[in-house]
């Protein structure tokens, strides 16, 4: 029952992105900066860090594709921007894992990364317009505060919780 949790909250974060933070904070065509939440991200970035690299990269690219499918006309974008920032962000040492500044500083650095890798994608194939000093004043640096406030909320419950599944693993074996 345990394996299950972990699916069901990136699920709930992805509908909390998609629907009620819309709600909460709705958009608005005469304001200056636009808010993107990334909290499915930081989840992903959570999961490369607690639990290696490959499994990171396999839950970013299935979170990337269901982005990919809900939001985007183009596949693939977000698959491989997910994956490959789960990839970068999957330092698996022991002081990483203890230590809530370094978590907090691989998703900082993992929600610019994603953020520039996205853009710089859609800019490349015409798929957007916006020049990059707009994109970075308007949308990277406002969500890039958004998305570092909501980590400092997700560290502890996500450290709670991958104790946890170690301990359900390690009575598994037994």
């Amino acid at each position: 029952m345990i394996r299950f949790v972990l699916p069901f909250i990136l699920f709930i974060l992805f509908l909390v992105e998609g629907t009620w933070f819309q709600i909460f904070v709705p958009f608005s065509t005469n304001q200056e900066i636009v808010l993107v939440p990334r909290f499915l991200l930081i989840a992903v970035v959570l999961i490369a860090i607690f639990r290696g690299p490959l499994t990171g990269v396999i839950i970013g690219a299935a979170s990337g594709l269901l982005y990919d499918f809900v939001y985007t006309d183009l596949l693939g974008i977000y698959m491989f921007s997910f994956g490959f920032t789960a990839y970068l962000s999957s330092f698996t040492y022991r002081t990483v894992r203890v230590s809530y500044i370094w978590q907090l500083i691989i998703i900082l650095g993992a929600i610019l990364i994603f953020e520039w890798v996205t853009y710089g994608l859609y800019y490349m194939i015409g798929y957007t317009d916006i020049l990059f000093e707009e994109f970075f004043r308007t949308r990277l640096v406002p969500s890039w505060l958004l998305n570092g406030g909501a980590a400092l909320l997700f560290l502890y419950p996500f450290r709670k919780l991958f104790e946890k599944l170690e301990e359900y693993e390690e009575l598994q074996q037994r």
